[in-house]
């Protein structure tokens, strides 16, 4: 939604509704029109009341910025800027935008002065070099007042929260819009939620198999947090902690990864809910390189029979009875999947599962060798996935076509959900999620081919929210709905 357009699927002065299953996140969304010129528009939300007592809700208004030209429809980069709508803020003015010179800046509180930073500078320009985990530079708690343009409208983003034991029924209540003391409306909300929780993702195809959520990319690092906060310990492992249950309240299920540098976390992740079962880990073998081709020596293969073992004796310690999944190169040619076969042997004797994203050379020399597959290609490629699921029922999934790094949240949810569900996949693992050089994604001009192949953005509080991020929730979520009705159809066929 921009500003200068109208809402034809809209109702006016209509009721913000949502449904939502217990324990589940939902949104919902409305427009605002002013005929003149408003500053500091107070938006306050009441209780939202129903069988239950209340339910939770969170107000935000969506940021209209200047994206790369490509913005909304791709991950390529492109000519010049264009407003796109993407972040989901409490504090609009966090970023300012220069409609005349088509420029973000963002606010950068030091002292209790604000600055500027452009944020939108070309690659190689460091003017005013941004760095997004500044202390200074923060969304605020709750929404704060807005400004509306005169014949403009201007969108905000409600997204309800059910917990688990969450009394089903019709919660209801109002946000009250005020300025000056004058109340200029009174916008009605109603959230229903369901009597039943949302089950893990499961296949469509194959019902028994748990469907992997996840995105290359996704987890972070704690020391690297520290490291991006200033070595301020505790803002960074705060950071830490908020990136993680971020994931967990966005469906990303599978985004966490476990290895000896951070077995430490396991508790944390228990804690906040992480199924941890499948599970990315570590290969804990060296790279013996031979992409180009040759044999394993003698003494590669013995060290890769050890790594086996002990990788095996490690998840057995620390997450006993998981299915590990670890992955092991990138997009690999024909000479270095014929090379690795051999080592890999030892790998499936221990139940380990090793993947590699790529194309079909990893299924015409390795496929029996290969415990998962993220293909590189669309998801509802069907001829291309056939085979892998013919092969044991490994876990498949798609990346590529396209990556990340569209801001449209239908379809970032579609392409991560539905259409690849309905093909048969079973697993969501496109590149890429947060990270990356270009300060997870801030500026869309950091590149020369690609704009920043992001879902969100990071910052000293942990991950931002953002249209296409609630899009990828909603894609797991979707799956979620498909796997409870496909449950409920196999009780009553049995």
């Amino acid at each position: 939604r921009i500003p200068d357009v109208y809402p034809p699927d809209g109702t006016l002065g209509g009721e913000v509704r949502a449904t939502l299953a217990q324990g589940e996140f939902e949104s919902a969304s409305f427009e605002l029109f002013a005929f003149e010129d408003m500053d500091k528009v107070e938006l306050k939300m009441s209780d939202l009341k129903g069988p239950g007592g209340t339910l939770a809700a969170d107000l935000r208004v969506v940021k209209t910025w200047f994206q790369n030209g490509n913005g909304w429809v791709s991950y390529f980069d492109d000519v010049g800027l264009k407003l796109t709508p993407e972040l989901l803020l409490h504090d609009e003015n966090l970023i300012e935008v220069d409609l005349e010179q088509a420029a973000n800046y963002a606010r950068v509180m030091k002292d209790g002065k604000a600055t500027k930073v452009w944020i939108s500078a070309p690659k190689g320009l460091d003017a005013n070099t941004f760095d997004p985990y500044d202390p200074g530079f923060r969304d605020a708690d709750v929404i704060q007042p807005v400004k509306l343009a005169k014949n403009a409208f201007k969108q905000f983003f409600l997204t309800f929260h059910a917990a688990k034991n969450q009394k089903p029924g019709v919660y209801r209540g109002m946000i009250a819009v005020k300025a000056g003391g004058k109340e200029l409306a009174s916008i009605p909300v109603a959230a229903c939620v369901l009597p039943f929780e949302l089950p893990m993702p499961r296949g469509y195809q194959n019902y028994d198999q748990l469907y992997f959520y996840s995105c290359m990319g996704s987890m972070p690092d704690r020391d690297q947090l520290v490291l991006r906060c200033g070595n301020d310990t505790a803002r960074g492992e705060a950071c830490f902690r908020n990136w993680l249950q971020s994931l967990y309240d966005h469906s990303v299920f599978h985004g966490v990864h476990v290895g000896p540098g951070n077995v430490e976390c396991l508790p944390l992740l228990k804690e906040i809910g992480f199924p941890l079962n499948p599970l990315s880990g570590s290969l804990m073998v060296p790279w013996f390189g031979l992409n180009f081709g040759g044999r394993m020596s003698f003494q590669q293969l013995m060290s890769a029979k050890d790594g086996a073992e002990k990788c095996k004796a490690f998840y057995d310690k620390y997450v006993p009875g998981a299915q590990i999944l670890v992955g092991h190169g990138d997009e690999q040619g024909t000479a270095f999947v014929t090379a690795h076969r051999e080592f890999f042997k030892y790998y499936n004797e221990k139940g380990i599962r090793i993947g590699c994203a790529g194309h079909d050379a990893l299924m015409i020399k390795g496929g029996y060798a290969y415990g998962y597959y993220p293909m590189g290609g669309y998801p509802n490629t069907l001829e291309k996935a056939r085979p892998w699921h013919e092969i044991n029922g490994k876990p498949v999934g798609f990346y590529a076509s396209q990556h990340n790094g569209s801001e449209n949240p239908q379809f970032v949810r579609y392409q991560h959900g539905l259409l690849g569900y309905l093909s048969g996949l079973t697993m969501t693992f496109n590149y890429e999620f947060a990270t990356g050089s270009y300060n997870g994604g801030w500026s869309d001009l950091a590149n020369e081919l690609y704009k920043p192949m992001v879902i969100t953005h990071a910052n000293g509080d942990g991950l931002m929210e953002t249209l296409a991020y609630a899009g990828f929730r909603e894609g797991c979520d979707d799956i979620r709905y498909a796997t409870y009705l496909k449950g409920l159809c196999r009780e009553a066929c049995a």
